[in-house]
């Protein structure tokens, strides 16, 4: 299932998006721009406005400048987010390229951040609908209570639950898409039980894809995707893949990992000692498995939406994001 095919029917509204996008972040400071070009031109799948853009088509709002600049902003915070990221965790790849942070060291990243959060504010602004600012507000606050969140869990990896994983993920990925669902259905000025079934939809939708993220740091070539792997283990980042693998496998074996967890830097073959653990006691497979019970979930609560073409594009999402290899 290509993803271009599930989006087909938004392609024209996407393709509008980008223009957006480049018109906003223009700046009479070059060094905004070209970092701002960079990470936007690094080849995102466009995931969070697509779920708006096919949100309010599914509430009946086909069209319309506000779904553009509504997507744009919404684009734009994730993407203020992922410099953001990159200077915090020391990433050194970004989609296949060296992130911003190796090109232009910590200082400008951070910044250009910050001014792309405040134009993010100004195109939903320009929505004129005070319900839309809250959305991006609360994603906003949510984005960085779960940075936080996980900050605060590194290097305690072998303290971290399954609760505080799935909360990370709750703020950093799934707080956004939501966002992107209510959006998508207040534009469309459509009921509030429309409302929250595609928050609910893109909550969920958002869990199942930071999941199996998780899990392809575990298995997926560097090659395909996009960054490099382990990177999550490197920098003492408990997610579920290693943590399902703890819980069921026998105790020599899960005195061994936790004993590795407890240092502060791990040597290469510490790595490839918890990566081979994740693999023998299926903790990829349990995560992609946790992650198809959120889709399932996404589906299951636009169920009551009018048929439409709409509605068949978010299923098929929903079914993509569980199914992708990159």
């Amino acid at each position: 299932m290509e993803l271009s095919d599930i989006l087909e029917i938004i392609s024209p509204e996407l393709a509008e998006v980008e223009g957006e996008l480049e018109e906003t972040i223009k700046s009479q400071i070059p060094l905004v721009y070209e970092i701002s070009r960079y990470l936007l031109n690094g080849g995102g799948k466009r995931i969070r406005p697509s779920v708006l853009l096919l949100s309010s088509g599914a509430c009946g709002l086909p069209n319309g400048k506000k779904r553009i600049s509504a997507a744009a902003s919404l684009e734009l915070i994730h993407t203020a987010t992922l410099l953001h990221d990159d200077v915090v965790d020391q990433g050194e790849m970004r989609r296949g390229s060296p992130s911003s942070n190796v090109v232009w060291g910590n200082k400008p990243p951070v910044l250009v951040g910050d001014f792309m959060l405040a134009k993010a504010l100004e195109l939903i602004q320009n929505c004129g609908s005070i319900e839309l600012v809250k959305v991006v507000t609360d994603a906003s606050y949510k984005l960085a209570e779960g940075q936080i969140l996980e900050v605060m869990n590194e290097r305690s990896m072998i303290e971290v639950s399954e609760a505080t994983c799935l909360s990370i993920i709750d703020r950093k990925t799934a707080a956004l898409l939501e966002g992107c669902g209510r959006a998508g259905a207040l534009l469309a000025d459509t009921s509030n039980g429309a409302v929250e079934a595609l928050s609910s939809y893109g909550r969920n939708i958002g869990m199942a894809f930071q999941l199996v993220d998780d899990a392809l740091d575990y298995c997926s070539r560097e090659s395909e995707f996009g960054k490099r792997t382990g990177q999550d283990l490197i920098e003492g980042k408990m997610t579920l893949p290693l943590y399902y693998s703890v819980e069921v496998a026998p105790g020599e074996v899960r005195a061994k990992v936790l004993s590795i967890l407890e240092k502060d830097e791990l040597e290469s073959s510490e790595i490839t000692e918890i990566r081979e653990v994740v693999s023998d006691y299926d903790g990829v497979s349990l995560t992609r498995n946790a992650a198809k019970r959120f889709a399932a979930d996404a589906k299951k609560s636009i169920e009551n939406l009018a048929g439409s073409d709409y509605k068949k594009s978010l299923d098929r999402l929903a079914e993509y994001v569980v199914e992708r290899s990159f």
